[in-house]
């Protein structure tokens, strides 16, 4: 486990992802963001040795948050951590 990066690295692993392949000029697309989630997911972490103490979260529906309803999806990553003490 050793060589797996810690927990407190998943974010700036997660915005490196979501750069790959990404010019300056151009806005992130859906698909671009999903591949890079994607990418993101297989990255095997420094957590415990416990079969949930790291998971993929999806939610999706159509909502109206704001007055006309729209497709969204929100995509989640989960690590446990445990206390010692």
């Amino acid at each position: 486990m050793h060589d797996r990066p810690r927990m407190e690295e998943a974010l700036d692993l997660l915005r490196a992802e979501l750069e790959v392949g990404r010019s300056t000029k151009t806005e992130l697309t859906t698909r671009a963001a999903w591949l890079a989630f994607m990418r993101f997911g297989r990255q095997r972490f420094a957590t415990a040795p416990t079969p949930d103490s790291d998971g993929l979260l999806f939610q999706y529906g159509t909502y109206a948050f704001s007055g006309r309803p729209m497709f969204t999806v929100d995509l989640t990553r989960q690590f446990d951590i445990s206390d010692d003490g």
